[in-house]
């Protein structure tokens, strides 16, 4: 069959854009993309080797501007636009645009773009064409007041949907404690920044269910077939982490169900191009939610088990070449099963909270899995985009086989540099409920909150030892030493590192002179004197200050080794070269070396740069910042002090607190917008405010003070 179009531009980046292209080039398809200013010599811009530059950093200046966009493809001699997911690939104006120009746009027509962009008209017509939708509004709405109204008709728990939300965005779960009105005004400005507009819906909330959706493909004119389903239940802030096809098992009938109504939907709009038709699964019941009119992010899964290309299947459907490449209608191929993880630069601790910073290693595993990566070692993980690293994908006869074929991939995988989700995958995918294959959309936040509990329980009795021996038992094993092991005493390693980096060879010659300038500290007035054996530290890991107390050990055997007072608990640290002289510094420093904390030994990454510390074992990467532990004035610090620093490099909605305000544990004190989600800064505990750093509308850089704690008066 001939090539469906001569030049296709990719308007998209990351992984999906490489994967787009390398179907073009296959089907003999000349390619090209686009780029930020923040992704000059990023990967997919380096591979794909031709790129327009679009404007800045932001989405809004560069991916999500259509007029640009549509100039690119002229320029390049495009005929053809694929918009991969995310940024224009809904817009139906960005459609029309490209109509207007004379040029196909890879996906369906625009009308249908509309229809599933509006979740409330979506919810209509897959009543109509017969599909079961949840209870709650089938109109959305931007008042506030009518939204409230909703959620008191519909009841709580009830979700908050941004009515032009997708892959997972804008959704907010009220329960019967939610404070209603500023969860409404939150979901409200989320729908806004991230999808333009702020309109709700409300739908009751039907928890322990199973997300389940359908791959389907239709010619325009009326014929539709089904590529079979996916499992897409294991999910973190209502986006997807793992995928699975075929997906798990169904009541009886339920799946012929599911694939038909799927078909029949997409037949009432008379559907082009690949679309998913999402379920959720409570039951013996399933409920429509949503259409997602464009390739998924977890479409590799699907092309696994029926041996499929969906990006060609695409390209052909736009070019009018209908429903090609041997998709039979009675019944497509599905052989084995395949799972798909994605890897983020996230960390799990902390809710899931997007890291960004530079990527100094990353080694994806082999063939026969499946890699889609969009960065590289040595890119750079901003806040503009999505943080997701790579894709790793395998294929099983059974679905044994692929548990075991993706646990020894993570296993395979390193990341440095940059906090990611590798050890919880490793986790994940040894958890027993994973094994026998029986999660549901809240798996994972009892999975993290279980894991929570045991390492707080773990930490309280001392258990080191403990937590080495259950590196060996399997499933929580694992996830308890991720999160415990060298992970717990992080503020103790980093201030022992920076310590012994600052030590000189022969620190009992030095006079304290010579240390000033490293520590800022007021030793002494006397310029012969020497170094102190104990030193106080303030450590900045995670969001909020930590108080340690170092004291080195003299004599031979105790050359790269301190104890460190971190909350009363004493941790002895050794290190095999940092103080003898070799201590590493600067970025490209950090060659692995074995740490000991506790008797427990760990190999890893040390580097040190000015007053910051990162550690990293290639699974795991954790910055901290080390300061002097005295302030200006001179005092030592209290306890009960904390500095509430920027988690993401991001915009500040909101600050809720003024110099002199008290207030309690978890209270709200400003609100972040990143990665077009809302950050909350909450109060680590209660207090005092005694400076506010930041105001509203004001960028700010990750690691940044915003807020200055003091303990309450007693």
């Amino acid at each position: 069959m001939d090539a469906p179009f001569r030049k296709v531009l990719v308007a998209n980046r990351g992984e999906i854009a490489c994967r787009i292209a390398r179907t073009c080039r296959r089907l003999g398809i000349a390619v090209a993309t686009v780029h930020s200013e923040a992704d000059r010599s990023a990967r997919h811009v380096r591979e794909i080797g031709e790129s327009v530059l679009l404007g800045g950093a932001a989405s809004a200046d560069s991916y999500l501007r259509i007029d640009r966009v549509v100039d690119a493809a002229l320029r390049v001699g495009a005929d053809a636009v694929h918009p991969g997911y995310g940024f224009l690939a809904e817009n139906a104006a960005f459609a029309d645009a490209l109509a207007q120009a004379g040029i196909a746009f890879v996906g369906p027509h625009a009308q249908a773009l509309r229809d599933f962009g509006d979740k409330a008209a979506a919810k209509r017509l897959a009543s109509v064409a017969g599909v079961p939708v949840i209870p709650g509004s089938t109109q959305a709405s931007a008042d506030p007041r009518e939204v409230a109204a909703l959620v008191a008709a519909t009841g709580l728990p009830a979700v908050l949907k941004a009515a032009a939300g997708g892959g997972g965005k804008g959704i907010r779960v009220l329960g019967p404690d939610a404070a209603i009105d500023e969860e409404i005004a939150g979901a409200m400005r989320e729908g806004l920044g991230a999808f333009g507009d702020p309109a709700l819906l409300v739908e009751r909330h039907l928890p322990s269910g199973r997300h389940v959706e359908v791959q389907i493909l239709g010619d325009g004119a009326g014929r539709v077939v089904h590529l079979w389903e996916r499992e897409c239940s294991l999910q973190r802030r209502h986006q997807k982490v793992v995928e699975e096809a075929p997906a798990l098992p169904l009541p009886p009938g339920m799946r012929e169900r599911l694939l038909d109504a799927a078909v029949a939907l997409g037949r009432h709009v008379r559907y082009r191009a690949l679309g998913t038709v999402e379920f959720l699964v409570v039951g013996d019941a399933f409920f429509f939610l949503e259409v997602n009119p464009r390739l998924q992010v977890e479409h590799p899964v699907t092309e696994m088990v029926t041996g499929l290309d969906l990006v060609e299947l695409q390209l052909r459907a736009a070019a009018g070449q209908g429903i090609a490449g041997g998709v039979d209608a009675a019944r497509p191929p599905c052989t084995g099963h395949a799972i798909e993880v994605r890897l983020y630069a996230e960390d799990p601790a902390r809710a899931f909270m997007p890291c960004t910073g530079r990527i100094d290693a990353l080694a994806l595993p082999p063939t026969p899995v499946r890699v889609e990566a969009g960065a590289s070692a040595g890119d750079t993980i901003t806040a503009h985009y999505d943080p997701m690293v790579a894709k790793l994908v395998v294929h099983g006869a059974t679905r044994a086989q692929a548990v075991t074929a993706m646990q020894a991939a993570l296993c395979a995988t390193t990341l440095a540099g940059i906090g990611s989700n590798l050890a919880f995958l490793r986790a994940l995918m040894a958890a027993p409920e994973v094994v026998a294959g029986i999660p549901d959309t809240g798996f994972i936040d009892r999975f993290v909150a279980a894991e929570a509990g045991r390492t707080a329980a773990d930490a309280d009795a001392g258990a080191h030892a403990d937590a080495g021996a259950h590196a060996h038992a399997g499933a929580h094993a694992h996830a308890g030493a991720h999160a415990y092991g060298w992970r717990a005493a992080v503020d103790a390693v980093a201030a022992a590192a920076m310590l012994l980096q600052a030590r000189p060879r022969d620190a009992s010659d030095v006079p304290v002179g010579d240390w000033r300038s490293l520590t800022g500290w007021r030793l002494d007035d006397g310029v012969d004197a020497r170094l102190p054996r104990w030193h106080q530290y303030r450590v900045q890991g995670s969001g909020a200050s930590r108080y340690v107390r170092v004291h080195w050990l003299d004599g031979a055997d105790g050359v790269g080794c301190v104890d460190v007072w971190l909350d009363s608990r004493r941790h002895r640290i050794r290190f095999d070269h940092i103080g003898d002289g070799r201590a590493p510094t600067g970025r490209d420093a950090g060659a692995p070396q074995v740490v000991e904390i506790d008797g427990l030994a760990f190999h890893l990454s040390v580097t040190i740069e000015a007053d910051r510390v990162q550690l990293s074992d290639g699974v795991d990467t954790i910055d901290a910042r080390v300061l002097p532990a005295l302030d200006a004035s001179g005092r030592s610090a209290a306890a009960g002090e904390a500095s509430l620093l920027a988690p993401l490099m991001g915009k500040v909605l909101s600050v809720r607190v003024a110099p002199g305000d008290r207030v309690a544990r978890d209270d709200i004190l400003v609100i972040i917008e990143s990665m077009k989600m809302e950050l909350r800064v909450q109060a680590p505990h209660d207090g005092v405010v005694a400076a506010v750093h930041c105001v509203a509308g004001a960028n700010v850089e990750r690691g940044a003070e915003l807020v200055a704690l003091a303990a309450p008066a007693s």
